[in-house]
């Protein structure tokens, strides 16, 4: 009777798409002594065989049939076809004796299939078999090519994606020669190169050279890269050993610094698999000085890393040097002093940071120093003029010290007011890509009827920054700035007030 093939996939594969639907049905025949194999007749005979998920199909176009006899198995010529597929194989392959083996397939079989196997792939494309296998014994053989056409290859959670995979597989023997492959990857292109031998036991040396290849990972950063990597080994021990050398880095809309450090901290373990047995020895170079901005993040510094663990589980060491940036947190501005994320627990990719920091609050300048683990991160303060630890951190989270606060809060409007118009701030911040908005309704008017001011600040480029702010309980208060660094130690502010007046600052940046 018909059998239901996604019980039987289920018994070799984690998990059978629900869509998937599958028939097969064998009968077979086997006569003769076991004592005497030579002796012995058989036939099987499949009337049906045929698989579905989605528009995808594939099946055989009529009976296969095989039959051993005087311990030759002979494969009557069969056709699979389906969706973009045609594939014929046919041949005999004695069991005893010297008779020589032949055995084709020729054809063309589409990539949409593994999506049979794989759902969560989008795949395209055309694999082109010719191959032609013949001999006896030891000196067996296999001769013809494996055309790659217009391959595409992606995963809408996977940081990259594969298209127009072309080339050609040679097998000659007991080897596959990869020859002329080319595809682009991220965006840029990849040449692969080497060879696999099969017989007799797999052993594979592959190359591949990339260049301009953009890496969705980790999340919230976008890396181009370009490099040479070289895979040596075999399915129970290989390495993947080479260097890269990053481009540049950029930031998505969406990067949020919380999360982005989260993914590093709770990293679900993945199922045993090839992946576990390729060791890491790859260095991860910045090819000069980079610089990576968004609304809320500019940074500018150079990497001197390597990935070591395995390709299930990477991990990162060395170091990243931060050499100029400045980051929007809680609506207050801080400006880079100097910078070192360190990595180095050769267990686990775990960041140690050495970030200083400084912000002008009203008239006081804060340095703040962030040392350590970012699960287990120390800050210290200093203020100038001086200010006691309390005051400070109650000038960057409220922007007034703890005496100010205080009597800001005894209004019961203004209690009110504070928590809504943060919640908005930080609603519209988002929305609209700002990299600071401020709603204060403790600022102007008075307690009994508290007026807003109104504060937002924008990154146009890396070296501008637009501010414009205004107190809506007086119109014609409005102040517009704009700051344009234009050497990493000179920076021009111009300044509009709500006089109208206009003022130039410049600006010389230095360390001491």
């Amino acid at each position: 009777g018909t059998i239901a093939l996604a019980p039987l996939l289920a018994s070799y594969m984690p998990s059978v798409p629900e869509d998937f639907q599958g028939q097969v049905e064998l009968h077979g025949t086997l006569k003769g002594p076991l004592k005497n194999k030579s002796q012995m007749e058989g036939s099987i005979n499949i009337p049906v065989l045929r698989a579905q998920y989605q528009s995808i199909q594939i099946g055989a176009a009529q009976p296969i049939r095989a039959r051993y006899t005087q311990s030759v198995i002979t494969v009557e010529p069969t056709e699979i076809t389906g969706t973009g597929t045609s594939l014929r194989l046919e041949g005999n392959l004695p069991l005893q004796g010297a008779r020589p083996a032949t055995l084709t397939a020729k054809g063309n079989l589409d990539a949409q299939v593994l999506r049979m196997v794989r759902p969560e792939l989008r795949s395209s494309g055309t694999i082109a078999f010719d191959i032609h296998a013949s001999g006896s014994g030891k000196s067996w053989g296999t001769q013809g090519q494996v055309r790659l056409q217009d391959i595409g290859i992606s995963n809408p959670e996977g940081p990259i994606s594969v298209n127009k995979l072309n080339g050609i597989l040679d097998v000659s023997g007991d080897k596959v020669q990869v020859n002329h492959v080319t595809a682009q990857v991220g965006g840029g292109q990849v040449d692969l190169g080497g060879s696999v031998t099969y017989r007799p036991k797999p052993e594979f040396n592959l190359a591949a050279k990339a260049k301009s290849v953009r890496l969705r990972y980790p999340e919230g950063v976008r890396t181009v890269l370009e490099g040479n990597i070289n895979l040596t080994g075999n399915p129970q021990a290989a390495v993947l050993n080479g260097r890269v050398l990053v481009e540049s880095l950029s930031f998505t809309p969406e990067f949020d610094l919380a999360k982005f450090s989260d993914q590093f901290e709770n990293s679900v373990p993945s199922q045993p698999g090839f992946a576990d047995n390729i060791k890491l020895q790859v260095s991860i170079q910045s090819s000069g000085q980079l610089s990576a901005t968004s609304s809320q993040i500019s940074l500018e510094g150079r990497l001197n890393l390597q990935a070591i663990g395995t390709a299930a589980n990477p991990v990162i060491i060395g170091r990243a040097d931060l050499t100029n940036g400045e980051l929007f947190y809680r609506n207050v501005r801080y400006q880079l002093r100097r910078g070192i994320i360190s990595f180095e627990d050769p267990s686990r990719t775990n960041p140690v940071l050495n970030v200083a920091v400084n912000t002008t609050v009203q008239q006081y300048n804060l340095t703040l120093t962030l040392r350590g683990p970012v699960d287990k991160l120390t800050t210290s303060y200093v203020s100038d003029p001086p200010l006691a630890t309390a005051d400070i951190i109650n000038l960057l989270a409220r922007g007034r010290t703890t005496q100010e606060a205080d009597a800001a809060a005894q209004g019961t409007d203004a209690l009110l007011a504070a928590p809504v118009a943060g919640e908005v701030s930080s609603s519209v911040q988002k929305f609209a890509g700002l990299s600071s908005l401020q709603i204060d309704p403790l600022i102007g008017g008075n307690n009994h009827n508290p007026s807003a001011r109104v504060a937002l600040q924008q990154r146009v480029t890396k070296n501008f920054l637009f501010t414009f702010s205004t107190d809506v309980s007086e119109p014609g208060s409005e102040i517009v700035q704009g700051d344009y660094r234009v050497t990493k130690r000179w920076s021009v502010s111009v300044a509009r007030d709500q006089l109208g007046g206009v003022s130039v600052d410049g600006k010389y940046h230095t360390k001491f």
